[in-house]
């Protein structure tokens, strides 16, 4: 997996680094210091599987650099990485294409997670960033988020952290030292009790809970 990191900040990337490298086991994290040098990279060897983009540094000329690449390499998820966020530029990244908006402040899990969801196929937004009246992103309010997770049991909880490392259920109950059946019927409670029907639905809450 190749991941490209794009920001004029060097301290940022190299704070973020470490972070990205936990999304999957032998991923390549190259760095851009601009939106042209990521854009080089990119037509150097096009093969990449996510590029995360500052919304705020040379070449990027608001969400320009986001349709550039869009437009010749629609393959490549994008994530558009933001100190300031706000729902009209949320909004108008998803619309130019973008697979996720991540606010700067977000926890170094919580975006290893998010990341995760993009890659799987997901777009991801933080519900805090939207109000519950949008369908951007999953829309669920802090206080929802929450709630829900309230309501699971610490195993529960356990199991669901771990599904964030994207384990299956057979070494889930070996790390837990239980049997894979008792996994299987917490995640069944554990479904209902979120409201969701897999995996990838309880990691987005476990991620905006994370966000607050």
């Amino acid at each position: 997996m190749r991941v490209i990191l794009a920001d004029d900040h060097v301290m940022l990337r190299e704070g973020l680094r470490p972070f990205i490298e936990k999304i999957s086991p032998g991923i390549t994290v190259q760095e851009a210091g601009s939106f042209t040098e990521a854009f080089t990279q990119i037509e150097a060897d096009p093969a990449v599987d996510l590029l995360i983009l500052d919304i705020k540094m040379p070449g990027m000329n608001g969400f320009q650099g986001l349709t550039t690449v869009k437009t010749k390499y629609p393959s490549i998820r994008c994530v558009i990485l933001s100190a300031v966020a706000d729902r009209d530029h949320v909004l108008e990244a998803m619309r130019l294409g973008a697979d996720g908006f991540i606010p700067k402040h977000l926890s170094g899990s919580a975006m290893v997670s998010a990341l995760q969801l993009v890659l799987s196929g997901e777009r991801f937004i933080p519900s805090m960033l939207m109000d519950g009246s949008s369908g951007v992103g999953g829309g669920m309010d802090k206080s929802g988020s929450g709630d829900l997770l309230g309501r699971l049991t610490p195993r529960e909880r356990d199991i669901l952290h771990l599904l964030r490392e994207g384990l299956p259920n057979k070494v889930i109950a070996a790390r837990l030292d239980v049997s894979e059946v008792t996994v299987k019927s917490h995640l069944g409670n554990m479904f209902r009790k979120l409201g969701v029907q897999n995996r990838l639905q309880a990691m987005r809450i476990l991620v905006d809970t994370e966000a607050l």
